[in-house]
């Protein structure tokens, strides 16, 4: 089990973080910085894994607490163009020296809500980023859910595309709470997703909880943290709820002139800590990860309105 490191700050959980929602930040893509970032693809790649962040940035409806860079109310169509768009700027990554003929070591489908996307989509796109690249020794291939979004079907096909560790995002597991933060899916389809994942023999399942979501108290988190073992998934991810400017809550509290209602800092660096323990003395999760609710990386960023700047 990984130390948790409690990094130094106010012990009230207050708005004031900017969140990075892409890497490199626009504030770095000078003329010069984009040149130097086509010189380093053309430059033999150095001894190191080659991996691949998928960014999906659609959901069915955006939670109070979250800062991500997605979008809630576009069609298939534009579903459909911004496919085709990470498809084409993924094959214009392998005419480069730095990807061309390399293997992947990881796969990494994140969001947004990647299982937002329907299983033809989901076809679609994988066989486009597989007709250039070879992935089927890659480490791990992850794949991040809302669990209100995958059906029997769909669960099935992301097995037999290759998925190898399936994230479910729960969060929690009190129906009241996910209502309170925003969240779109409820507890009987977490555990319905739950079951069908395991008799679809997922190599790892991922559960997501988050300490500190609005409405959670001791009594919850200790509940959360018992449903969580009983479902014995193979690894547990936990985050601490942040409030970067451009939350719902955030604008809420800033508008309105309100208490913080997200837990202090005490509280949820006790919850992960009591989680950490629990769990690893229960001996029923391989592997526990925490979760940084403050960094996260865009891929392809592709080369057309509405989605991104000119690069290439």
């Amino acid at each position: 089990m990984p130390e948790v490191s409690h990094p130094p700050g106010p012990e009230e959980t207050v708005v004031g973080s900017y969140f990075v929602a892409n890497y490199p930040p626009f504030s770095v893509w000078t003329r010069t910085a984009v040149d130097d970032a086509k010189a380093a693809l053309q430059t033999p790649p150095r001894d190191v894994p080659l991996g691949l962040y998928v960014h999906i940035p659609f959901c069915r409806k955006r939670c109070h607490f979250c800062y991500f860079r997605v979008y809630t109310d576009k069609n298939a169509r534009q579903v459909e163009e911004y496919l085709t768009l990470a498809i084409t700027e993924w094959e214009r990554y392998l005419e480069t020296a730095a990807v061309a003929g390399r293997p992947l070591h990881f796969v990494y489908f994140g969001g947004g809500t990647p299982s937002f996307l329907s299983t033809q989509q989901l076809q679609r796109l994988v066989a486009g980023l597989k007709a250039g690249t070879d992935w089927s020794e890659a480490a791990e291939v992850t794949f991040e859910c809302e669990p209100g979004t995958l059906s029997d079907a769909k669960l099935a096909l992301l097995r037999e595309l290759g998925v190898t560790r399936l994230s479910l995002g729960v969060e929690n597991f009190d129906d009241r709470i996910l209502e309170l933060n925003g969240r779109a899916h409820r507890s009987p389809e977490i555990y319905r997703v739950y079951e069908q994942a395991r008799r679809l023999d997922f190599p790892q399942i991922n559960i997501d909880l988050i300490a500190g979501m609005i409405g959670e108290s001791d009594a919850n988190w200790r509940a959360a943290i018992d449903r969580t073992i009983e479902l014995s998934p193979d690894s547990v991810t936990i985050y601490q709820m942040e409030l970067p400017f451009n939350t719902v809550y955030s604008k809420d509290i800033l508008g309105n002139q309100i208490e913080t209602p997200v837990a202090d800092w005490p509280t949820k660096r006790a919850w992960v800590d009591y989680a950490f323990e629990t769990l690893a003395a229960a001996g029923r999760v391989r592997e526990l990860r925490p979760g940084a609710l403050a960094v996260a990386a865009s891929a392809f960023c592709a080369a057309a309105d509405p989605w991104c700047p000119e690069i290439f």
